[in-house]
């Protein structure tokens, strides 16, 4: 690579590119690149072979599950930007093993949000998207989309709205940050307040009987229940705490309730003081004024595959950490910044191995200190890394992998409503000769452990054919053999390469 330019004719970026991607090159050609696996000996790592290091990492799993149970199993990925092809793959090792604990990025940011989902529209992996296509007032709380961006063309998106004489900007945020300097109404909540702020406004609505009655009869169950919550509240009082001024809250909320809105929430809401209620109550706030499901509202909107599965904690399937009682609350996956807890505590099932792979747990998530020592006491500590990042010198195996530029890759992020879009991508640079792609690692470590079944020849045969016919054979076979599916992503790459 020599340089990056966006691309005018891609049907889902449309020539659009955020400051990461313009700055690849820097993540492609990175100082210390790992070019061999690497094992510590004493104080130091070294060179072993591919052979050799996924070998004694599935026996050392193996011994570890059989004396301790899956539950001394944690897989922390599935938080590459761009790249979630080894998502699949962890995840099919892990629960091959018998484990449900995956940590990731998502855990920890959408943890309150995904949970609510799960709760309001039925599954952790329905995120309601904004449909800035149609709306007529865009209203960001706690996200500078200008920044940030977490939607396609957010700066040109924001903009033209901002600048259309028939729409509104709005923007909730303590800053008045780059997005806040162009909104057209900026409300700078006092910082914490966001719940109080929302409750306040649905009591304004609920007290003028602005709210959308035939949308809440037709398509919400039990608003009657919790409407009592919002009666008898000294709303200019909350307000004040909000450090707001009250005839601009009303009048947000009398646009609200006349106008086509979508909502874009972001870390501002979802990391802050209070997470899931702020969720909750500005689901609420949403619902009673008709905006999920509807064009220029917030949409499911449709997807490939989903990021993630739906785990809810009221079921007793679904595991819950041992030492601090968390549930997978973020489609599945659990926050990071209990597993220190769940390594240093002395709970027979405490966490022993733990795989890391595209993320660095030192520097990404919080309390370095804590992860640190609790690093020090697992029996078993893998990272799969381009470079001897923070928390690869603290493994006892480091594998070195492809990064997504060289590797078959996609994401499953369906922020494309109206079209679906998934971009499978080929590798675009020649890979350095002993890297291999974090899917192949974890087959290479799943073929060891003897959980891939044995492939039928005609499925084999089918793979160096026609593409139709090997789905059909192998669909043919998962059908007389259901115990393969969760297997699948493996034998795709025993078949396909």
């Amino acid at each position: 690579m020599v340089q990056v330019k966006p691309d005018k004719e891609n049907p889902r970026s449309k020539g659009y590119a955020c400051r990461k991607g313009m700055k690849i090159l820097n993540y492609q050609y990175p100082n210390g690149r790992l070019t061999t696996p690497l094992k510590r000996v004493g104080d130091s790592f070294e060179g072993i072979s591919w052979e050799q290091a996924t070998a004694e990492i599935a026996a050392k799993m193996r011994n570890l599950v059989d004396s301790h149970g899956p539950r001394c199993l944690a897989y922390m990925g599935a938080s590459s930007q761009g790249g979630h092809f080894e998502a699949a793959f962890g995840l099919s090792l892990l629960r091959s093993l018998g484990s449900q604990y995956l940590y990731s990025s998502a855990g920890q940011e959408f943890s309150g949000a995904w949970w609510v989902f799960g709760r309001m529209l039925g599954k952790q992996y329905n995120i309601a998207i904004p449909d800035e296509h149609e709306t007529e007032m865009l209203v960001g709380w706690g996200w500078n989309g200008m920044q940030s961006h977490q939607m396609p063309e957010a700066p040109r998106v924001l903009t033209e709205v901002a600048k259309n004489p028939d729409k509104f900007l709005v923007i909730i945020d303590p800053r008045k940050s780059e997005t806040a300097r162009l909104a057209n109404i900026h409300l700078a909540v006092r910082p914490g307040t966001d719940a109080l702020l929302l409750k306040a406004m649905i009591a304004i609505i609920l007290q003028q009987g602005w709210e959308n009655t035939s949308y809440l009869e037709n398509h919400a169950d039990g608003f009657a229940k919790i409407r009592p919550w919002f009666a008898g509240m000294d709303i200019q009082a909350a307000i004040a705490v909000c450090e707001l001024e009250y005839r601009q809250v009303v009048e947000l909320c009398r646009l609200m309730t006349t106008k086509r809105w979508c909502m874009h929430p972001d870390l501002g809401i979802y990391m802050g003081r209070h997470s899931a209620l702020n969720s909750y109550l500005m689901n609420i706030l949403a619902a009673i004024c008709g905006r999920f499901g509807v064009r220029g509202g917030n949409l499911i909107p449709g997807m490939i595959m989903p990021l993630g599965f739906h785990a809810d904690e009221r079921n007793p399937k679904t595991w819950r950490t041992v030492a601090t009682n968390m549930p997978p609350a973020a489609a599945g996956s659990f926050p990071p910044a209990v597993m220190p807890e769940e390594i240093l505590s002395e709970h027979p099932d405490r966490l022993r191995a733990v795989y890391v792979n595209g993320c660095n747990p030192l520097r990404s998530y919080s309390d370095t200190t804590a992860y640190e020592k609790a690093f020090e006491k697992l029996d078993l500590l893998v990272v799969c890394d381009i470079v001897m990042s923070e928390t690869a010198k603290c493994a006892h195996y480091i594998l070195p992998c492809r990064n997504a530029y060289e590797s078959w890759d996609g994401t499953f992020f369906p922020w494309t409503y109206p079209g679906v879009y998934f971009q499978m991508r080929q590798p675009l640079v020649e890979p350095l000769a002993n890297c291999r792609e974090a899917s192949q690692i974890f087959t290479d470590i799943a073929d060891k452990l003897g959980i891939i079944p044995e492939i039928p020849e005609e499925v084999k045969e089918a793979a160096r054919g026609n593409r139709r016919q090997f789905g059909a054979k192998l669909m043919a076979w998962a059908t007389r053999e259901s115990a393969i599916r969760s297997k699948m992503t493996f034998v795709l790459a025993k078949t396909l390469g």
